[in-house]
């Protein structure tokens, strides 16, 4: 159950300097689109509130304790998330643990939700498959989503600065170990 029904609003609020800077290590390290990313970005600001809240609000399977980070991983998700971060010595509450788990989630057990995510050819294609393919809400929403989707695109194309450099071969090997990845 997602933190909140719409996006926030606000020049300097979280979620768009979110997807300003996850936004670009999901399309290099996922091989997305910029459309792709704020399709799957669009479905993390639903599910956590524009990036502000970690803990599911208000769980729906009473006495459990609900959705956590970025994705509101539930159930075993969040047991295999924290155990994850735990083996790698990772604060499951930092962003940055929150990211590297999605990448090693899609690259593995959600292996198909990406697969189909990069066929996706328009925002609301992205957006629809992460929401049916990735998170599996019990509570669709496609219309939030799809608002947090377009306010993810747009703070992603404004804060793009140019066309992305080449990444070096030590930057290749340093991503490949903190995503699981090979360089």
């Amino acid at each position: 159950m997602p933190a909140t029904t719409g996006p926030a609003r606000g020049p300097g609020d979280a979620f768009a300097a979110g997807c300003r800077s996850l936004g670009p290590r999901l399309m290099r390290d996922l091989g997305l689109t910029d459309l792709q990313a704020a399709g799957l970005l669009g479905n993390l600001g639903h599910e956590s509130g524009g990036f502000r809240q970690l803990q599911e609000v208000a769980p729906a399977v009473a006495g459990s304790r609900g959705g956590w980070g970025l994705a509101q991983w539930t159930g075993p998700r969040r047991v295999a998330m924290e155990a994850w971060c735990r083996a790698q010595a990772l604060d499951p509450a930092s962003l940055d643990a929150q990211y590297r788990y999605l990448c090693v989630e899609l690259r593995t057990t959600e292996a198909a939700a990406l697969a189909a995510l990069r066929q996706a050819p328009t925002l609301e294609a992205a957006t629809e498959t992460v929401c049916r393919h990735f998170e599996r809400p019990g509570v669709i929403a496609s219309a939030s989503r799809l608002a947090w989707a377009r306010r993810a695109l747009s703070a992603l194309r404004a804060g793009a600065a140019g066309p992305p450099r080449p990444e070096s071969r030590a930057g290749r090997v340093r991503r490949a170990s903190n995503t699981g990845d090979r360089p």
